[in-house]
């Protein structure tokens, strides 16, 4: 029986040596193919050794937060000439102040929305960056369309908007201008400029020909007052249309001597193009920047009604080692010379900026009180700011240029700045 019982036992251990073995077996058959098809791609990994990226966002962990800020600017449509440079005037000041140690020790990052030019995506634009990304300051939007539209809304989530570039008088005395701000003169001031040309140039006979939103007829409105001569027409037109004929032809059949007009590059080139062919250019033609862009050069026929007919006017900053040291660090850093409104939005993001470093964050109440502050007298890249009670910019210079033509290429060229 004990002989028996001791057989079966061995019997026993054999079989689970066996199973034991087998188990072993598929256990190491397995890891002999880890280093041949495992490891590889462990090996190219080393792409997660790339992963050195989250080693450099370590130190976030230890040091302040980022700090967002939004940018709504024209990417796309009739300001997408200028919507680029606007932007990265104040991603500029952005970098300078990250190279310098950021606010606070955090360090700043912007995202942009794209406003496609128009008021209603502006404020979805706005919208998106308050709600999914948490703003609390958004350099934009640049056209008073979209500022408009967004007022009463970062009005009642106190979100502070800073706009280099909305210019309608119609912004002026909203009941929620506590949190807009602008760095470029209203065009209550560009109409005066415009006006005073025509004065200049001993004009008599004035027409008026603006795009059919608040920034055309904003102007409109400026120039009925200011202009001192006779206004022998007006016309309003349609920018998405960009057939101009008939509102042309109400121009020129009312003969007058000068025509002021207000539009954006898109509808410029047509506008141009057609007045060109109609004969338009024996009468001096006093525009806008809406149409200041190299992009309204590209049409030939465009640019050549400009360099006959054509000058303009355009906020600027005044000459200085200032300006010229910012124009440099921008071609430094985008590789061409700044455009329109660059420098006001440079000047934009470095008073958000401070205002951020006096006030925090997270309060908008508190750094629209310390924009307030900070923004009197405040020596800007595009000249000293100095904000009214409403968020305007007091005051402003204006450029007056025109377009050359030289070996069949058309740039643009001072002729002098005026100062309001």
């Amino acid at each position: 029986m004990v002989k028996k019982g001791i057989l079966a036992i061995v019997a026993l251990s054999l079989m689970l040596s066996l199973i034991i073995g087998a188990v072993g077996c598929d256990g190491g058959e397995e890891a002999t193919p880890t280093p041949t098809a495992t490891a590889e791609p462990t090996e190219t990994a080393e792409p997660t050794a790339t992963a050195e990226p989250t080693a450099t966002a370590e130190p976030t962990a230890t040091e302040a937060p980022e700090i967002t800020i939004g940018a709504v600017m024209c990417l796309t449509g009739g300001l997408s000439g200028m919507g680029p440079d606007i932007r990265d005037g104040a991603l500029l000041s952005i970098n300078e102040i990250n190279a310098a140690g950021g606010v606070n020790g955090s360090h700043l990052r912007l995202i942009t929305e794209d406003s496609a030019t128009e008021a209603t995506t502006g404020l979805e634009a706005v919208k998106k960056l308050v709600e999914i990304n948490g703003v609390k300051v958004i350099i934009g939007p640049m056209i008073s369309g979209a500022t408009l539209a967004a007022g009463p809304y970062v009005g009642e989530r106190e979100v502070v908007i800073i706009s280099p570039s909305a210019t309608s008088p119609d912004i002026a005395d909203q009941e929620w201008r506590e949190f807009v701000f602008r760095t470029a003169p209203t065009d209550a001031f560009q109409g005066v400029a415009m006006a005073q040309l025509v004065e200049e140039g001993g004009y008599e006979r004035a027409a008026i020909f603006v795009m059919d939103n608040q920034y055309g007829v904003g102007i409109e409105e400026v120039l009925e007052d200011a202009l001192t001569v006779e206004i022998v027409s007006t016309a309003r037109y349609d920018p998405v249309k960009l057939d101009y004929l008939t509102e042309l032809q109400i121009i020129k059949d009312s003969n007058p001597d000068v025509v002021l007009h207000v539009g954006y590059g898109d509808d410029a080139q047509i506008v141009y193009k057609q007045a060109l062919e109609l004969g338009m250019d024996t009468a001096q033609w006093i525009t806008s920047e809406g149409v200041y862009a190299e992009a309204t050069l590209e049409m030939a026929e465009a640019a050549e009604f400009m360099s006959k007919a054509v000058i303009g006017t355009k906020p600027a900053a005044p000459e200085g080692s200032a300006y010229d040291d910012f124009a440099a660090a921008f071609e430094a850093e985008f590789g061409h010379a700044p455009g329109v409104y660059a420098e006001n939005a440079y000047d934009a993001m470095s008073l958000a900026a401070l205002a951020i470093e006096q006030a925090g964050y997270d309060d908008g109440a508190a750094i629209s009180a310390a924009l307030t502050t900070i923004g009197q007298d405040y020596s800007g890249i595009s000249g000293t700011i100095t904000f009214a009670d409403n968020g305007d910019r007091l005051g402003g210079y204006y450029e007056v240029w025109k377009v050359v033509e030289e070996d069949g290429v058309y740039s643009y060229e001072r002729i002098k700045v005026i100062s309001l």
